[in-house]
């Protein structure tokens, strides 16, 4: 087979599917170079998807009639000179490949002008064929329109997804970019109906209300600067990440930036959802625009054919600024927020109205209910003056202070707390008591053993022997001395003294079962760890006594994270006094 030249053609068309793979990446690729062009407001609409029409206008600086006509060649760029301007690069686009490409495969209509031009320039690409420049009335900034994507190459069209689902895939990136330049007033009109709109004040909470709505109202943590002992030399990290009570399925709503930069980066989400393990449900995954400025020649931004990822001269530390920036967010969050219990509508039941978050009045302003009881002589000469200003004792996790009225199923305390009802999951709640003071006791090298009166023998199949083999040392840091003993045994010398009441073999064949699963943490020792509190904590069915109950509400009061156990389940739920009156129609 003789070598022969491609047709220009043909060439534009497969450079095309290098940087155009679906309506997408044509918005992606028009909304960069409006930024680029210093752009304060940006319009995008669509129709069909992208497919039948993407049109996008910014105020930007525009270009003259030369400009324009060198626009649509091939590798024109005004953004770099030299490769060696790839280390100093501040803009997003360099390749100058955009326009050409995406008017090889679609009608493509550009309209500028100089800010106070007297008029502007408009050129013509019709599926690869350029028309002559033409002078326009047109006021400062650019339009582009892009008409028929993919006509001349029905094979790609075939293969893109319903329109409906096309418009969700711009939507998210409109979404994104709004987030992160929080100082551009955004707008998405698709199909005729307006998706999105921020106002362009560089309020980054605000403009993720204007993507999101009121969902993230009061749930949108700022991550700030850090502390000199924190910081990471030659890495800013700033944006937003959502509460542990605002999550997805997916990871499709968290968002990396690198100096401007979209990009996909797998050890940047690792790094930050680690900060929020054991506050959320495994599978669960929160909002974030994080945005990280580094000096450019420490990324290389030439890796990828679209520009989606970028590689990293040290990841490792622009991974830990993302983790601690992420977890002194979550150390700053309101912590006396609980999950709301509300009715759905019912037969007999009148419509309940949308409810806030109910955050706990302070207990010292509460009104009180009745007289205090009279104390001896012996006692009120403790008591402060009348007037003097007495301090309360309330707990950092914010969880108030609650008065344990019994249990319900042997698994479901409840109690009365400043406004309304809470319901606990005593084994939840038990495993995050647990859970922390397995950590503060690995933190301190001080763990606490027993020893076993006798030494206990459990045989162990195969999974559970070959997570035991894995997991000796961890087990060992937190408390467990046990050994092989035999070919399918081990023998158990000691527990840790957190552990009391319950049998030790049956708890082990589940430790170790659930860690021959995969485990559930980060690490392996928080695996061990987690799978440990788990399987030692009191179980959903076992009845407590009522002074039981209190001192188990009272340890969860003290804990550092008492929203969520070790795997992430909710600990409590919240009944508000507004919801209990309303079921019983007094509101």
């Amino acid at each position: 087979m003789p070598v022969r030249l491609l047709s220009p053609e043909t060439i534009g068309k497969i450079a095309a599917g290098e940087v155009v793979e679906r309506p997408v990446s044509v918005v992606k690729e028009l909304i960069e170079n409006a930024i680029d062009a210093g752009a304060t407001e940006i319009a995008i609409e669509t129709e069909e998807g992208g497919s039948r029409l993407i049109r996008v206008s910014d105020n930007g600086e525009g270009m003259d009639a030369d400009s324009l006509a060198l626009a649509v060649q091939r590798h024109a760029t005004s953004k770099l000179a030299s490769f060696d301007d790839l280390d100093t690069l501040h803009t997003l686009g360099f390749r100058g490949e955009a326009l050409p490409s995406i008017g090889a495969v679609a009608r493509l209509e550009i309209s500028t002008a100089r800010p106070g031009a007297n008029a502007g320039s408009r050129i013509l690409l019709d599926f690869g064929s350029v028309q002559p420049v033409r002078p326009i009335a047109a006021r400062g900034g650019t339009t582009v329109v892009v008409e028929d994507l993919f006509a001349n190459v029905p094979a790609r069209r075939k293969f893109l997804r319903q329109p409906g689902t096309e418009s969700t895939y711009i939507s998210r990136l409109i979404g994104a970019y709004a987030c992160e330049r929080s100082d551009i007033r955004w707008s998405l009109l698709s199909d005729g109906r307006r998706v999105l709109s921020t106002d362009g004040q560089g309020d980054d909470i605000a403009a993720a209300i204007g993507v999101y709505g009121t969902e993230l109202a009061g749930e949108a943590l700022p991550l700030e600067p850090l502390d000199h002992e924190a910081a990471v030399d030659g890495v800013e990290v700033s944006g937003w990440v959502s509460s542990p009570r605002v999550t997805r399925s997916h990871r499709q709503a968290m968002f990396f930036f690198v100096n401007g930069r979209l990009v996909q980066h797998r050890a940047l989400q690792y790094a930050l959802e680690e900060a929020y393990h054991s506050l959320i449900m495994v599978g669960r995954h929160p909002l974030t625009m994080v945005r990280i400025a580094v000096d450019p020649c420490e990324v290389d931004v030439n890796v990828h054919p679209t520009k989606a990822e970028v590689k990293f001269a040290d990841e490792r530390a622009i991974a830990r600024a993302v983790s601690r920036a992420t977890h002194q967010a979550l150390l700053q969050q309101t912590q006396d927020i609980l999950p709301e219990v509300r009715f759905s509508d019912g037969p007999g039941f009148p419509r309940p109205t949308p409810l806030n978050q109910v955050s706990f009045p302070d207990i010292a302003t509460m009104p009180r209910t009745r007289d205090p009881l009279p104390l001896p002589e012996a006692h009120r000469s403790q008591l402060p003056p009348e007037d003097a200003t007495t301090m309360v004792p309330s707990h950092p996790s914010g969880v108030p202070m609650m008065r344990v009225l019994g249990q319900v199923g042997g698994t479901y305390i409840i109690a009365e707390g400043p406004d309304g009802m809470f319901m606990i999951d005593q084994h939840a709640a038990h495993e995050r008591i647990m859970y922390e003071k397995i950590q503060d006791q690995m933190a301190a090298r001080s763990v606490d053993r027993q020893p076993m009166l006798d030494p206990l023998v459990v045989e162990l199949s195969p999974e559970e022997l070959a997570a035991f083999e894995r997991s000796v040392e961890e087990l060992d840091q937190i408390g467990f001395e046990i050994e092989r003993f035999g070919e399918q045994s081990v023998v158990i010398r000691a527990i840790p003294a957190l552990v009391q009441r319950v049998d030790i073999a049956e708890r082990i064949h589940d430790i170790l079962g659930e860690l021959a699963d995969g485990g559930a943490g980060t690490s392996w020792l928080e695996s061990v760890a987690i799978s440990a509190a788990c399987h030692t904590s009191i179980r959903a069915g076992q009845a407590l006594s009522l002074p039981e109950m209190r001192e188990l509400v009272a340890q969860l009061e003290r804990t550092r994270q008492p929203r969520a156990c070790g795997h992430g389940r909710p600990t409590m739920l919240h009944m508000s006094q507004m919801e209990l009156e309303r079921q019983f129609s007094r509101r």
